[in-house]
């Protein structure tokens, strides 16, 4: 148990019944339910049902019967199942009322069968076997499984005696108002252990009366709320690791459901191919780029008092969101004629590869997006290791000349080795390329450099009408969520054919006002760069301790290194301290011109960074490096 002491009963041989309440349809996991009932719905291959059973017989010699209550498509269940599952014998209950009861119905229809200690839990549960195991061990104390409220959760919560671990109240998804203090509560799993004592005595009379007095359209565990407000015997909280279960609802739960019981070299692929949405999972993110310290709280604070507004009112077309944004600069290059805004940058570089790109010269490793173009049309300008692979101009020059390409790509820093080229190095490219028609100039994460003089290209649009400058704010801004980016140039040829290709609504509300405030948050911002800027350098020492990689001194918001063992590899690396630590960092195995000695590192805050780390310190002892 956790928190408190486990008194072991001394008769662990005296039989224990199961209940399982498995007689619902499952309306929110159509279409999957039109044709099986909700328990049998797989995870992994394996239905809720199964799973349950498959926990409990491993304590056969205990569990001798399982009653389970059955009522939408109950002759499918009857047929897996059958009348004896493992050595446990299994009775069946008809719940013929289903479409019209809930629960509560489904209990007090099985409440006569019950005649022993039981275990008590609902039939969408997912869970690992061994969290049944505190029950056997603990036979004299009433039970009721539970994680720690965590936002993703919804329903029944509870709070507990913190010294006890018994409960003190119960309180249903009804009572959990908009200002509801969540910071001490603990979810219910619906899974619940009960002394036929407890339940002859105390629950089986308010259960019946519930269902005179109130229908059978509630979840029965009101009744356990009125018991424990009441000072019936003590319902003692057993705390599970939030990993260990899963209750299924909707087809989203059932996804997370199957990625939680994965294995989790499985678990990568799974994210990689959700491309984001990485809030709903457990780990450590060192592989998406943003600044952790903007926006500062107090602008949240702005956003949410105008959420409604925001929410319910259309964007601004695109003449008004490029005013807005030419604001944030005072430059004459950043002006509202020369500005596009768009959905990241990813929205731009589609349209410039779909649409004006007959051959491009790509400096490599590169973006990813960047090269989703036919082979045919990229141009490789490999950027050399032994040079800490800087851009030099004259061999980028003569490669765009000798290949013919209409269009020349520099990301600055560049992605995914940070390293940075200056000013007048881009200024001699521009010169020697005026006669073909764009250079694509990617400054996403110009500001990690701490100086925009130095690097940046974006006041000289004017000055080089086939310059085209794409910025996304994700990386610096910290709003990957919110999707904004820009394309700046003084070509009108460009931005016009560009433009027609944008949606009237291509950003939202909450992006459109986001950039209006950003203004007026300039000092914070500068002062969140600065903080990232600090925490990389302390970051990069003391992964210069780690003997086993080789540190680039980068100018972005991550860190590149080459694994300079033979005894692991990226990929293997990134599996290790994913499965092992749960952390995760960008394999480069992917990139054109890198080999499987590379991986990316974001640079997070410092006791996260610390995390990492002293992963790798740990890694690199187990390799024996």
């Amino acid at each position: 148990m956790s928190k408190r002491n486990i008194n072991k009963t001394k008769d662990k041989a005296k039989d224990i019944q199961a209940l399982i309440l498995a007689a619902g349809e499952g309306i929110r996991l159509k279409p999957i339910t039109d044709d099986i009932p909700k328990t049998l719905v797989e995870v992994r291959g394996i239905p809720f049902v199964v799973n349950a059973l498959d926990a409990l017989a491993k304590h056969k010699e205990e569990v001798k019967e399982v009653i389970i209550v059955v009522g939408y498509k109950k002759e499918l269940i009857k047929k897996r199942i059958g009348d004896k599952y493992n050595g446990m014998f299994i009775r069946y209950v008809d719940n013929d009322e289903w479409e019209n009861t809930n629960n509560i119905y489904s209990l007090w229809l099985a409440r006569h069968l019950v005649t022993e200690d039981f275990i008590l839990m609902e039939g969408d549960i997912f869970f690992e076997h061994n969290i049944l195991n505190p029950i056997f061990e603990n036979r004299d104390q009433n039970i009721a499984f539970l994680s720690k409220y965590h936002y993703s959760m919804s329903g029944t919560v509870v709070e507990i005696d913190e010294k006890s671990c018994s409960i003190k109240k119960l309180i249903p998804a009804s009572d959990q108002g908009i200002n509801f203090d969540y910071s001490n509560k603990y979810k219910t799993v619906n899974i619940y252990y009960f002394t036929y004592d407890f339940f002859e005595k105390y629950f089986v009379p308010s259960l019946d009366l519930y269902i005179k007095t109130h229908g059978v359209k509630s979840y029965w565990e009101m009744i356990l709320g009125v018991l424990i407000y009441l000072s019936t015997p003590n319902i003692y909280g057993h705390i599970l690791d939030r990993k260990t279960w899963y209750e299924v609802d909707t087809e989203n739960d059932l996804e997370m459901a199957n990625y939680l019981f994965s294995k989790k070299d499985e678990r990568i692929y799974k994210l990689e191919n959700l491309y984001g949405g990485y809030w709903r999972y457990d780990f450590l993110d060192f592989c998406f780029l943003f600044n952790l310290y903007f926006p500062a709280q107090h602008f949240y604070s702005k956003f949410s008092n105008e959420l409604p507004f925001l929410i319910g009112n259309y964007p601004s077309a695109q003449h008004k969101i490029r005013s807005l944004m030419s604001q944030l600069y005072t430059d004459d290059s950043f002006s509202k004629e020369n500005i596009l805004v768009g959905n990241g940058s990813s929205e731009f570089i589609r349209i410039l590869n779909r649409n004006f790109i007959r051959k491009i010269t790509i400096p490599v490793p590169s973006f990813n997006e960047y090269e989703d173009l036919d082979k045919s049309k990229i141009n490789y300008f490999i950027l050399p290791e032994k040079k800490e692979f800087m851009l030099e101009a004259d061999p980028f020059i003569e490669a765009v000349i000798k290949s013919k390409s209409n269009y020349a790509l520099i990301i600055n820093p560049n992605n995914p080795t940070g390293s940075a080229t200056e000013r007048d190095i881009l200024i001699k490219i521009f010169e020697n390329l005026k006669h073909i028609d764009g250079i694509i100039v990617d400054e996403s994460f110009i500001d990690f450099t701490g100086n925009r003089k130095k690097y940046s290209v974006q006041s000289l649009v004017n000055e080089y009408p086939n310059l085209i400058l794409l910025r996304s704010l994700s990386k610096e801004f910290g709003i990957p969520g919110l999707r904004v980016g820009y394309l700046v140039s003084s070509n009108k040829e460009i931005k016009n054919k560009v433009g027609e290709y944008l949606p009237i609504w291509n950003i939202n509300s909450l992006a459109e006002k986001f950039i209006e405030l950003l203004p007026k948050y300039q000092k914070e911002y500068q002062k969140s760069i600065q903080k990232i800027i600090n925490d990389k350098k302390i970051f990069c020492k003391n992964l210069k301790n780690i003997r086993m990689l080789k540190v680039f001194d980068g100018k972005a918001n991550f860190v590149f290194c080459k694994i300079l063992s033979k005894k692991i590899n990226s990929t293997q690396l990134r599996y290790k301290l994913f499965e092992e630590h749960d952390l995760l960092i960008k394999d480069c195995s992917n990139k054109t011109a890198l080999n499987d000695k590379f991986v990316r590192i974001s640079v997070r805050r410092p006791r996260e960074n610390n995390i990492l780390v002293n992963a790798l310190k740990m890694i690199e002892r187990e390799i024996g490096e």
